[in-house]
């Protein structure tokens, strides 16, 4: 169990479209998560909420960063507790082609196969068959050589 910080910020008055900068500044800075969430404020106003993970010494740098970054003029933040598995990354090849997969573990026993999406996609791409189809055989394939 790890302590960080998580910080929300509610934006009412931004274009959406500039959250992903914002996404991308912040995971720059070294945050552990970065999510936004639809929601209504007062005078049914419809908003973001921004959410960060953190480890407590990047706090002021995030705070500095979302306050420039956004049209927010409050933050708030508090201490979480988080467990997380224990993950690898790994590769299949499947046809010639090697696809990255993350694997998730807890307590010594894996509990999650997935498959890296840029590699998917790209094999979709240069074969024809479906992302999904992709998906499916690389972590069929590594649960054979891993699980």
């Amino acid at each position: 169990m790890e302590e960080l910080w998580q910080i929300e910020a509610n934006i009412d008055d931004m274009n959406p479209q500039d959250m992903e900068y914002v996404f991308h500044r912040l995971f720059a800075l070294g945050v552990n998560d970065v999510w936004a969430m639809p929601m209504m404020m007062k005078k049914c106003r419809m908003a973001m909420m921004l959410c960060v993970l953190c480890r407590q010494s990047l706090i002021e740098t995030v705070l500095d960063s979302i306050f420039k970054e956004t049209s927010t003029i409050g933050v708030r933040y508090f201490p979480v507790q988080r467990v997380a598995c224990e993950r690898s990354i790994r590769t299949v090849c499947i046809d010639n082609i090697i696809i990255h997969v993350k694997i998730s573990s807890y307590q010594g026993e894996i509990v999650n196969i997935s498959a890296e999406y840029d590699d998917c996609r790209e094999a979709a791409v240069h074969t024809g068959k479906s992302i999904e189809e992709w998906r499916r055989r690389a972590r069929e394939e590594a649960y054979k050589q891993y699980g």
